[in-house]
């Protein structure tokens, strides 16, 4: 599907990713000029202002449900804001790459942010590290670049949690396949890794601690 397919009327999530932060907002496509390669959907508007989508170190996904009830994802699309009136905004949404099918569950990341040890094998002293997020089927660590670890090595990682708002502890014992090596700015490395091993409750976990963190973004009326 391309995005000039949609059709106005349908519910989109905006999915927006700025640094570490991870944000989702509902809105709904308005009207649709294929030839003019306009998509426009609903602003989002907070404390009166229309939230620009727009800027760097920024990027915007967009999820809609197709005809066949089968969710699909917009990678990477250019968000504009425009004035439709004297009071009134909108988006207008773009991207020239078509959608894929998209699996809410294994794609959605929750950031944690919590410090953690990983160990390289059963006889390998624990190194510092820090989790940066985690899903259902993977999680990410962030380390030093001394560290040398290798795609298709397995790793062990502890992620504790105290959901203070809850009063609820969560412990979680991740074995990972490293997938991904990617240098950071700051001469830190980012190790992406897929689990080995289903985590009893880690779903609920994520859920109680997206719920939060948009309880929060939104001033408690969540």
């Amino acid at each position: 599907m391309r995005i000039e397919e949609l059709i106005p009327g349908m519910s989109i999530s905006l999915l927006v990713t700025v640094n570490n932060e991870h944000l989702t907002f509902e809105s709904k496509i308005q009207e649709v000029y294929p030839r003019k390669r306009l998509v426009l959907a609903d602003a989002i508007i907070r404390n009166n202002k229309v939230l620009s989508l727009h800027g760097e170190n920024l990027i915007v996904d967009v999820v809609v449900n197709s005809e066949d009830d089968v969710p699909q994802i917009f990678k990477n699309v250019t968000v504009t804001t425009m004035r439709k009136g004297e009071n009134s905004f909108c988006y207008n949404l773009a991207t020239d790459a078509e959608s894929k099918t998209y699996n809410r569950r294994q794609n959605f990341r929750c950031y944690v942010g919590l410090p953690t040890a990983v160990q390289l094998g059963m006889n390998r002293v624990p190194l510092p590290a820090t989790i940066r997020d985690v899903s259902s089927t993977g999680f990410s660590i962030v380390c030093d670049r001394d560290y040398g670890l290798e795609p298709g090595a397995i790793i062990h990682a502890d992620l504790k949690d105290h959901l203070e708002e809850t009063d609820e502890y969560f412990k979680f014992e991740m074995y990972g396949l490293i997938a991904r090596v990617q240098e950071l700015e700051n001469g830190n490395v980012l190790y992406g890794c897929r689990l080995n091993n289903s985590l009893s409750g880690l779903d609920a976990y994520i859920m109680k601690k997206e719920r939060l963190r948009l309880r929060k973004s939104n001033g408690g009326n969540l």
